[in-house]
């Protein structure tokens, strides 16, 4: 299913990037043979699990199922609040300023992309802005290691004891085991992508930085949408979405492949955005960002 170069030079950076297998090795056996049947390079899938970062712990698994019991059993609110615009804080002079300044320092190749994908270079920038602050939040936690700890962790019985009930009804434990199950299932399908990506990249999965539930790079792309979404955009021969043009490329091609074209009514460009983060408040704040850096343009101009 991979290619066999990819596997050997993972292999090779074995050696330098500090693996050594754990005591909890046996904690992965399932997830492990599960990759393989599906696939997977068996020499492959047991490098990676032996990396000396890699611990089991069910404890963000326990973190979701707690606060979904949570709003299970919370009483429905009397008033729903009033859902917000858009997200005023990048609507600020400062984020603003930063964008701009992103804008014309980088406006040529914006440009490019704009001739190739038809998507506008203010989106690109707003996009970029809200989801990484241009670049510099990128995300500490490793990727792989939380995709992994969920998609191991598909029995609630594992960590019942930190959800902080001394015991559920049997019809709450069902919903429960459900959900717990359908989240382990998410997570297997994002970290087998992840180790797809990687491997095609020549990337040491167990290395990449992201967000507590895996997206990464500078778009935050989830795994799964950087295995059909990412380019490469410097031509370079690999896609590196922690580099400006791979990543810029990429969010491109995402919105293109979902329907954007720059003359679509605010309505409809919105449902595009949406694609990119479910939730409508994230779609008008990057609308808006935009907006804001066009009238910026237009007066200043991108030099």
């Amino acid at each position: 299913m991979f290619r066999k170069l990819a596997v050997l030079i993972f292999i090779i950076l074995l050696g330098n990037a500090g693996f050594a297998f754990t005591d909890d090795s046996h904690s992965w056996d399932a997830l492990k043979g599960r990759l393989v049947a599906d696939g997977f390079n068996r020499e492959y899938v047991d490098t990676v699990f032996s990396a000396s970062s890699l611990e089991y712990d069910s404890a963000m698994m326990a973190r979701k199922m707690r606060a979904l019991l949570k709003r299970r059993f919370e009483p429905p609110a009397k008033k729903v609040a009033r859902e917000k615009e858009f997200d005023e804080r990048y609507i600020g002079p400062i984020m603003l300023a930063g964008g701009y300044s992103y804008l014309r320092e980088h406006y040529g190749l914006l440009q490019e992309i704009d001739k190739q994908y038809g998507v506008a270079p203010s989106v690109l920038v707003a996009l970029l802005l809200v989801e990484t602050k241009l670049g510099f939040t990128l995300g500490e936690a490793p990727a792989f290691n939380n995709l992994a700890n969920m998609a191991a962790s598909p029995d609630p019985l594992k960590f019942f004891d930190a959800l902080g009930y001394e015991r559920l009804e049997e019809k709450d434990m069902v919903w429960l085991k459900k959900r717990t199950q359908k989240k382990a299932d998410w997570a297997y399908k994002e970290l087998s992508a992840l180790l797809k990506f990687s491997s095609e990249n020549s990337m040491v999965p167990t290395e990449i930085p992201g967000s507590p539930y895996g997206a990464f790079g500078i778009c935050q792309f989830m795994p799964s949408t950087a295995v059909h979404y990412a380019v490469d955009g410097d031509g370079d021969g690999v896609i590196d979405l922690f580099t400006r043009d791979d990543a810029l490329f990429s969010m491109a091609s995402f919105l293109k492949r979902h329907g954007w074209k720059n003359s679509l009514s605010k309505k409809k460009k919105l449902k595009v955005i949406y694609r990119y983060n479910h939730s409508m408040v994230y779609a008008r704040t990057i609308y808006e960002v935009a907006r804001n850096l066009e009238k910026i343009r237009s007066t200043f101009g991108p030099d």
